[in-house]
Formats: C-alpha cells, sequence, structure tokens
C-alpha cells in the first residue's frame, strides 16, 4: 500500500504518447493548437507572430538541448545558468534552493563529489504549455550514473514539473522547477525542509505579487487554499476532485502521473476506501510567487500526519509542493499542474 507522498489534495503522473504543445491566450483563457494559429477574434495569424511562435519552440528546445550537456558534463556555471536569477527549485530530501545563488551553490557541491559521474541523462517532455512569455511544462526523465571510479552503474526514472520563462532576449530559462527520481526517494520521506524562516527578500516579493492580485482573486484564491485543507483532512473524494481542471496532470516521486480529472477521481476514491486510514492534521505554507494573467505559479512546504489503519501509529510527513492554477470563466480557481515531493 503506497500511501507516503500521495495522500494530500494538490500532490501528484507517467502518460505514454506524443509531446502535446498548447497555446492559451491570455484573454479567452483557450487552447489554441499550435498547428491552427488564430488571433483573439479566431482569424488567422500573421507570419510574425507564427514566426515568434517557431521562435519561442526552438528555444525552449535550446534550453532543453543545454540541459542535457550541463547535466552529463556537472559543469556548475552551466547548470546554474539554466535558471533565472529569482529561480526556485525544489526537490526530495533538501528545503527548496531559492535564488540563483542558492542553486549555484548545490550545484558546486553536487559537482565536487569525487569519482561521481553521470553516464546518460534523456529527459522527455510530455506536455507543454505556452503562456505568452511562459511556459508550463511536465514529463519524466531517465538517466544512469557511477558514484564512484568504477563503480556499479545505477538507473533512475523520475517525474519533472517545470515553467520556464523567457528572458527580454528571446532566450528561454528555468523560473520554477522541481524533479523526483523513483529510486532516489523510495522508502523515504524528506524531514529536512519543514517551515524554515523567510528572507526579506522572498517576502517581500510575495508581497508584491499579492498586491497583483485584485480583490476578487485573493478572495477566490483564499478559498482554494481552504478548501484544499477542509478537503485533505476529510478525506471527501468529491471535494479532492472538485479542485482540479477537467485536463489537471498530479506528478509524484513515487508512482506515473495521474492525466486528468478522471485518473484523480479514481485515486481519492481508492485511498478513501481503504479501512482505518485517516488524515489526522495538514498544515501547508503557500509562496505565492507569481500572478500571470488567468494563472497562479506558486509553490509550498507542507506537513501532514496520517494514521493507515484503526489503532495505527500516526505518521508524520514533510514536503513540498509546485504548483500552477488556473482561473476558469466563472472566476474559480482549479489546479492545473501539480508536483509534490
Amino acid at each position: 500500500m503506497r500511501i507516503k507522498l500521495t495522500v494530500i489534495a494538490l500532490l501528484f503522473l507517467l502518460a505514454s504518447g506524443r509531446l502535446v504543445v498548447r497555446s492559451f491566450n491570455r484573454n479567452l483563457n483557450s487552447t489554441m493548437p499550435i498547428g491552427v494559429p488564430v488571433d483573439v477574434q479566431g482569424n488567422s495569424m500573421t507570419e510574425k507572430t507564427v514566426d515568434a511562435q517557431a521562435q519561442d519552440m526552438a528555444g525552449i528546445e535550446k534550453l532543453h538541448q543545454r540541459d542535457i550537456a550541463a547535466t552529463l558534463s556537472r559543469d556548475p556555471v552551466a547548470l546554474t545558468d539554466l535558471w533565472t536569477d529569482d529561480a526556485v527549485r525544489l526537490g526530495p530530501g533538501r528545503p527548496a534552493e531559492v535564488g540563483k545563488q542558492a542553486i549555484r551553490e548545490s550545484n558546486e557541491r553536487w559537482s565536487a563529489r569525487p569519482g561521481f559521474k553521470v553516464l546518460s541523462y534523456v529527459p522527455e517532455t510530455r506536455d507543454l504549455t505556452m503562456l505568452d512569455g511562459w511556459a508550463v511544462e511536465w514529463g519524466n526523465f531517465t538517466g544512469s550514473y557511477v558514484e564512484s571510479a568504477g563503480g556499479e552503474v545505477k538507473q533512475i526514472h523520475g517525474n519533472r514539473l517545470m515553467v520556464l520563462k523567457r528572458l527580454r532576449d528571446g532566450s528561454w530559462k528555468y523560473f520554477r522547477g522541481m524533479r523526483a527520481s523513483f529510486a532516489a526517494v523510495a522508502g523515504q520521506v524528506p524531514e529536512t525542509p519543514g517551515a524554515p524562516a523567510r528572507s526579506d527578500a522572498e517576502s517581500q516579493a510575495d508581497l508584491a505579487a499579492i498586491k497583483k492580485l485584485n480583490q476578487k482573486d485573493k478572495a477566490a484564491l483564499e478559498k482554494v487554499y481552504q478548501q484544499d485543507i477542509t478537503a485533505t483532512l476529510a478525506l471527501d473524494p468529491v471535494a479532492l476532485t472538485d479542485g482540479w481542471t477537467e485536463d489537471a496532470v498530479r506528478l509524484g516521486p513515487d508512482q506515473p502521473a495521474e492525466v486528468g480529472k478522471e485518473a484523480l477521481r479514481k485515486y481519492y476514491e481508492g485511498l478513501a476506501a481503504i479501512p482505518g486510514f485517516k488524515v489526522l492534521s495538514y498544515v501547508p505554507t503557500n509562496h505565492l510567487t507569481t500572478m500571470l494573467d488567468g494563472w497562479v505559479v506558486g509553490w509550498r512546504y507542507f506537513s501532514l500526519s496520517y494514521v493507515a489503519s484503526v489503532g495505527g501509529k500516526a505518521k508524520q510527513l514533510r514536503g513540498q509542493v509546485l504548483f500552477v492554477l488556473k482561473r476558469l470563466p466563472d472566476g474559480s480557481w482549479k489546479a492545473f499542474r501539480v508536483m509534490g515531493v
């Protein structure tokens, strides 16, 4: 019975098939296939607009190739240059790395491990959603490595959720990201994150993002957060499922992707049917970092306690979640992409 990091409302994927690319118009919030370009009124786009889309796709592919090259070489400078100055990188077993400086220091520690060598790294994007200067992608990766010279070759595979940002020069970098290997987290729960004190810069960034919200959006987002807590504590599969868009995707560190609302509903129903399983507490700490037009990108720490059976011993979980919320036409907000470890 796998109940480790998959029990809360806004967590967790691996869909087979071709890469899906979708473009969302900022005003209409509707899907527009890349192959049939239209403008806001539904007319054909100009060649200039189509060319801009092609440039974006080329820029994102260049970022992917740089990511592969930097990972294989373990070059801390190249690895750090993949991220924006205000990036946040999350992963299992360590606190969130907030800002390029923290990411650089982490990369330097990793690169300094003697004898460690990456033999292969193959990321695969399953879905790419374009958001007018931003992009959200999820997928999986495989890789192999040795921990010391002449050591045993080890294989890994896992999930990834990334939010990309287009810079003024037209290049793309990672703005928010989470990767987790199935092997790296098997049988363990990260205990380090907790809810550490935040720097003044982090707090000010959150305040600036919140100020951009209008009162209606503030109220709607707060409602989403409270519904998440209530539904998780009640283990209500209907309420838990209702927090997601129809095309939602949830990723976790220890299972394939759950793609679509129906897959999420089945998961919640199975969890609620476990005899004696009960969530005792659930405390998320939200970090609202970016408000786009009709979208929110955020991350959180969470702590959760539960019992797996009647009279069972209470168990504690701590972890991190990266999430993208979408505003629906009725003004409500729902989870669109979420990954937790």
